[in-house]
């Protein structure tokens, strides 16, 4: 069987997601019951707007508990999330999809298509199809 170098030959069909409205602290909870690093931001039509890491959730929270000011559960994924990552197109090759990932330090990235979110590719998967070669 021949090997395939497509991006939707690899990817998440159904990555962990949360629409804008989404609490950080329920963002939170969802990241640590799924083992993410990130999820995507889509609303309930699956059109796309962005994606919340790790990262993100944890330096808003700790700059709310070190700044008593600031009110980190009242923040909503829509507040913090990244709205400027590059997406993919699920017939984008798989080795122009990983080097883009690695020359941009990128962990994940949506695969939309017509506007509308149907997967995600992220470094995991991408050593799962790059053993597939070894």
């Amino acid at each position: 069987m021949e090997k395939s170098f497509l991006i939707k030959d690899y990817m998440n069909p159904n990555p962990v997601t949360v629409t804008p409205e989404t609490r950080i602290c329920d963002v939170i909870e969802l990241i640590l019951k799924y083992k993410v690093s990130g999820v995507v931001v889509a609303d309930q039509s699956k059109n796309y707007s962005g994606v919340l890491s790790e990262l993100d959730c944890l330096k808003v929270t700790s700059e709310s508990i070190y700044n008593e000011g600031q009110n980190a559960p009242s923040l909503r994924a829509q507040d913090i999330m990244k709205t400027d990552v590059v997406t993919a197109s699920p017939n984008a090759g798989l080795f122009d999809i990983l080097i883009c990932m690695l020359d941009e330090g990128q962990r994940r990235r949506p695969v939309i298509e017509d506007g509308k979110l149907i997967g995600q590719v992220t470094c995991r998967h991408l050593l799962k199809a790059i053993i597939n070669f070894c």
